[in-house]
């Protein structure tokens, strides 16, 4: 069937077609997968806003601790000198660093010169200048004979081919019944070929042939000769990849450092240990903060009680107590107690409430502290659910991209198999040849029918699948959102109660 120049042009269109189905088909996925989902994009833009108001947070608090701190712009300037010399430290390290690379990438050049010096003086000692020119004049026959002899008939024989191939190309498409004949036109040929040569055979046995041997033995160099051409085209042909190779590499090697397996580990065991003390670090900063925070709240504190120690020691110093009757001094001191008194009296209650309204707030504390937790973990439960569900989403449109893809393909082949059985049954032949390429056909286009019915049947649970998938996301995302619903309600009446009790304290 293929014989016939229509059917071998649409078979042909069709391979193309097919080609170009499946990289167009590849970029498609490729660029599916390099995209990045909506949801993705809006969990990372709450994640970022989460961490600004973290960072912000910070830097309110740092920045209220810092305003009672005593010749804070002199810290400040201390800190951000230590920061440009830990910058500069830095910078060094990664010169240092840079020149230590480029010293054993010149090392290497170095060992790799002296190598090849080293070969060079022991590949010419005890060479003496007439074994060159032999070696030399040997390359030269080598490459004399390759020229004139192999390379000229391996370009005769492609020749002769290349006329062969034009001449079936430009004639006419040969038949069933024209190979058979040429086939036996060649037996026939070759036939008359093994004759002629038994004849010239029997005529030199019965003449005096004395150069028998000696043609033998020319046509058994002749023989080694080639191969050992062939032996050396390869041989040279595989030295001058081996030399590209070489070349690439050490031409690679000036540009980019290839660091080996124990670089690499040691590289790893530095960074585990330099992760480990900037871990260290930064916990003894953030502890050394906190404890400065302290410390210039206890400064202020005992600052206000050293005013508060030398107004009252001024006003006992001015008080004086002479020219007072002592029955004035005793009715003041009554009066004051009796001012103390009540008081303690009129604060007793409000302690009394302070005192439940604290308890209260260390219950209520204690129970955010446990909701936050439980809110927490099932936040975690249910982020990792939903990326687990969006991930199963994922390949499954993968999956039924690709077996909507295949079901292209084997349309498009069901199609040309189709195709090709009309033309079958157009060219409608009693043979048994072609009665049995027409049950071939058509048992291969029962099968692909079925498989394409298999194929749909997947593809419909696939879909399914893909929409309880969907469903079960939805619901999650609904659940979460009402869990932080919920936690903005709590955190909001926690915060109305509170202003409600302080209310009450004044």
């Amino acid at each position: 069937i293929l014989a016939d120049a229509d059917v071998a042009a649409l078979y042909e269109q069709y391979e193309q077609l097919i080609e170009k189905f499946k990289a167009s088909h590849k970029e498609s996925t490729n660029l599916k997968e390099q995209s990045i989902s909506a949801a993705e994009l809006r969990s990372d833009i709450e994640a970022m806003e989460k961490e600004k108001e973290i960072v912000m947070k910070k830097i309110d608090r740092i920045s209220r601790k810092l305003d009672n701190v005593e010749n804070k712009e002199a810290f400040l300037e201390a800190a951000r000198e230590l920061r440009l010399e830990k910058e500069r430290q830095k910078e060094l390290l990664q010169q240092r660093h840079g020149e230590m690379e480029l010293m054993q990438r010149l090392q290497q050049n170095a060992a790799r010169l002296t190598q090849q010096l080293n070969d060079v003086r022991q590949a010419s000692q005890g060479v003496t200048p007439q074994e060159l020119l032999n070696k030399l004049e040997e390359e030269l026959k080598m490459n004399t004979y390759i020229v004139n002899e192999k390379l000229a008939k391996e370009l005769e024989n492609k020749r002769k081919e290349a006329e062969i191939l034009t001449r079936i190309a430009n004639g006419p498409v040969p038949t069933q019944q024209n190979i058979d004949a040429l086939r036996r036109k060649v037996v026939e040929l070759s036939e008359e070929v093994s004759e002629l040569a038994q004849r010239g055979f029997a005529s030199k046995e019965h003449a005096d042939d004395r150069s028998a041997p000696y043609r033998q033995q020319a046509l058994i160099i002749a023989r080694k000769k080639e191969e050992m051409a062939e032996t050396f085209t390869q041989a040279k042909a595989e030295l001058d990849a081996l030399k590209l190779k070489l070349k690439a590499k050490m031409g690679g090697g000036d540009a980019a450092n290839i660091v080996d397996e124990n670089d690499y580990k040691e590289y790893i065991a530095n960074l585990k240990v330099k992760s480990t003390l900037f871990k260290a670090k930064k916990a003894q900063l953030a502890a050394l903060v906190s404890e400065s925070g302290v410390l210039a709240r206890t400064i202020d504190i005992l600052k206000q009680m050293q005013q508060t120690l030398t107004v009252n020691e001024n006003v006992d110093y001015e008080i004086n107590l002479e020219g007072i009757p002592k029955e004035e001094l005793q009715q003041q001191i009554i009066n004051l107690n009796n001012k103390v008194a009540a008081e303690k009296a009129r604060i007793a209650p409000k302690l009394e409430e302070l005192r439940k309204a604290k308890e209260t707030h260390d219950e209520l504390l204690e129970v955010y502290k446990e909701k936050k937790k439980m809110y927490d973990s099932k936040t975690a439960t249910l982020s990792a659910t939903v990326r687990k569900l969006e991930q199963e989403v994922k390949e499954l449109t993968k999956e039924e991209q690709s077996d909507q893809s295949q079901i292209a393909l084997l349309k498009a082949r069901t199609d040309i198999l189709s195709t090709l059985l009309k033309k079958v049954e157009e060219e409608g032949s009693v043979s048994m040849e072609k009665s049995s390429l027409k049950s071939r056909l058509t048992q291969k286009i029962i099968e692909e029918e079925k498989i394409n019915g298999a194929l749909k049947k997947e593809q419909q649970v696939v879909k399914e699948i893909q929409e309880k998938r969907s469903k079960q996301r939805d619901l999650w995302y609904n659940l979460e959102m009402l869990l932080e619903c919920k936690q903005k309600c709590l955190e909001e009446q926690r915060k109305k109660d509170g202003v409600i009790k302080r209310t009450k304290g004044n």
